[in-house]
């Protein structure tokens, strides 16, 4: 099959969606389809295997401020008057997006002619108001958790199936122990280290976690990747005293990610927004780091309480403080905890059983 992926940020930022993007590709590209990401121009192709297709767009930014959907819908629109053309003549069997956003640009392609199978596979709830009207675009639907399938199937009314994100679990792996990678972020080599990795904005919590820390001496904080809230975190870091204690590194490639991960002694994802799933989560746990997360939407699913880590109630700092002071003295129960996380990574998520999955859709389709 000639399958696309159809993602306006797929090559320009780091974040779960475009990550689904690119690994779900490569493994349905060694399965023996042919795979093709349509993105914004001004990016790059993170595999030189995959054909890469650039359209200009305009950022959501420059749209005026009437909300972060609004401008996000728009972002989409600007992008689908350049890239449409090619996907609805492309030689395409079947199109994947992630978002309702592109929707409407799946919708006009149809109405004009367009023949795909058309594949939404969602990691969030993106709606926006009048979405519904486009949904005779969709041939399938796919949720990354039970509970984002649930979301999904409650908002449109269409049978959804749960297919779990993956890792890839030759790359990521523990990578031991860099006494030289401290020292360049300037941490103690004994000093425990906590990390997160993702897109910097608000509702990913990580200021419950900067000032958790602010409580616990010796502990630093890694913060890996970039976003509007960076900002406001640096502040927030300063106002608690903290700054010399929390390293932001920006983004980082993602063949790098493994060895920055198996520095950490707990990965945290503090998130006091909805998450579909977290990619992050499961990338630290296949590096066999124990898990600190929010006990919140599909994050239950991937972690187990007690086992992998620990889940806690989104933003309760004193929860937090506790839990990260509690698991200092702890490490051969960290350690315990990494090894079960990777045995579940290795047996529940990986990219290539998602492929397999998603493959077998869009086979009874062609059927």
């Amino acid at each position: 099959m000639k399958i696309c992926f159809y993602n306006v940020t797929a090559g320009i930022h780091h974040g779960g969606f475009e990550t689904y993007c690119w690994e779900v590709g490569r493994s349905l590209l060694a399965r023996g389809h042919q795979v093709t990401i349509v993105t914004g121009k001004g990016g790059f192709p993170r595999y030189r295997e995959i054909q890469f297709e650039e359209f200009p767009f305009t950022e959501r930014n420059r749209f005026p401020d009437f909300g972060t959907r609004f401008r996000k819908l728009m972002e989409r629109c600007s992008f689908a008057r350049k890239a449409l053309p090619h996907l609805k003549d492309g030689p395409y069997d079947a199109v994947i997006v992630n978002k309702p956003f592109d929707f409407p640009a799946l919708w006009w392609a149809r109405k004009r002619g367009m023949k795909t199978t058309n594949v939404f596979s969602s990691g969030g709830t993106d709606f926006f108001p009048g979405d519904w009207f486009f949904t005779s675009a969709i041939d399938f639907w796919v949720a990354a958790s039970i509970y984002n399938a649930r979301q999904i199937r409650e908002r449109y009314g269409h049978p959804v199936q749960a297919i779990y994100n993956g890792v890839d679990t030759d790359l990521f792996t523990d990578r031991g122990h860099r006494p030289e990678l401290r020292a360049q972020w300037s941490i103690p080599d004994q000093a425990p280290l906590i990390m997160s990795c993702g897109r910097l904005v608000g509702w990913k919590g990580l200021a419950v976690i900067v000032e958790s820390i602010s409580a616990i001496p010796s502990v630093h904080y890694v913060v890996i990747g970039d976003g509007p809230a960076k900002g406001r975190l640096q502040q927030l870091a300063r106002d608690f005293h903290v700054s010399g204690r929390v390293h932001f590194l920006g983004m980082i490639t993602h063949d790098r990610l493994p060895e920055f991960l198996s520095q950490a002694d707990i990965f945290v994802q503090p998130s006091i927004g909805e998450e579909a799933f977290g990619i992050s989560i499961i990338e630290a746990m296949a590096c066999q780091r124990a898990v600190l997360a929010s006990r919140n939407g599909g994050i239950v699913e991937v972690v187990l309480d007690g086992v992998t880590g620990f889940l806690l109630p989104p933003g309760d700092v004193g929860a937090w403080k506790e839990a990260i002071a509690g698991l200092q003295a702890k490490a051969r129960d960290l350690e315990a905890m990494g090894k079960e996380g990777r045995k579940r990574v290795v047996s529940e998520f990986t990219w290539a059983a998602n492929a397999v999955k998603l493959e077998k859709l869009l086979l009874e389709r062609k059927t």
